[in-house]
């Protein structure tokens, strides 16, 4: 945790107890009081604070002060961490899902924003059901493999066959084939250490007494791996420590 997000939390338990300390005041007064402090506050604090402002200002002060200047920090925080590029891009691909029209580019735009917030706040803060549709989109552009079909040779300009081949090709030229890039998916083994350059790809996990298991891999930390799995019920969100994984795979094209 850096020292700014610690600043932040300790702000904001002290307008915690500062809100406390107002809505004590404030029963003082009366129940309706305290219970508008209480249930409605910032607006019912302040309209306490300033009606009562000659006794009260001293805890007033105190939370309006904690509480602006918290607020303010998380704002900034939310804008670094990259909240608002997650916020977009999280709309983005509702919409694509709705419209069933979701892009690989937004989906990896997303998968991007969404690893990238996590890694700053330690908050998971994407919608589950956005980040397997994502996921999805993904795996199937990885799995798509280039059709191996070649042109067909066009008869010479000037033949019999050409005069009856409306798609013959002039000035005696022949057409030639266009090579095609035949690729294949593998598992290749990798370093620990490089999966920060494969997020968002089918990883197969080996780790300590244990068989090895296939998941997605979405994020890293400096000792850990962020991985989610599919089961009956859903898909959940789990980490591993590099020093308990023994041989981690990744799903790659490679050529044939």
């Amino acid at each position: 945790m850096d020292l700014l997000t610690l600043i932040t939390r300790i702000l904001a338990a002290g307008s915690l107890l500062a809100l406390i300390w107002l809505v004590v005041r404030a029963f003082g007064k009366s129940a309706g009081w305290g219970l508008g402090v209480l249930l409605l506050s910032p607006v019912s604090a302040a309209l306490f604070g300033l009606k009562y402002w000659d006794s009260e200002k001293k805890a007033f002060l105190l939370y309006l002060g904690t509480t602006c200047t918290s607020v303010g920090l998380a704002l900034y925080l939310f804008s670094t961490w990259g909240g608002w590029e997650l916020l977009r891009t999280s709309s983005q691909v509702r919409q694509g899902i709705e419209t069933q029209q979701l892009s690989v580019l937004d989906a990896e735009t997303f998968l991007k924003a969404s690893t990238y917030f996590r890694d700053r706040s330690g908050m998971d803060f994407s919608d589950p059901r956005l980040l397997a549709s994502a996921r999805e989109i993904l795996d199937r552009q990885a799995a798509r493999q280039a059709p191996g079909q070649e042109a067909t040779p066009q008869p010479e300009a000037g033949t019999p066959e050409a005069k009856d081949n409306p798609h013959a090709t002039p000035m005696n030229r022949k057409t030639t084939s266009v090579p095609v890039e035949h690729t294949r998916l593998v598992f290749r083994t990798i370093p620990v250490e490089d999966a920060h350059k494969y997020i968002g790809a089918t990883a197969k996990v080996t780790r300590r007494n244990a068989e090895e298991k296939e998941y997605r891999l979405t994020g890293v930390t400096s000792k850990s791996l962020q991985f989610t799995q599919r089961n009956n019920s859903g898909i959940f969100s789990f980490a591993l420590r590099m020093n308990d994984i023994v041989k981690l795979r990744i799903l790659v094209k490679v050529p044939n």
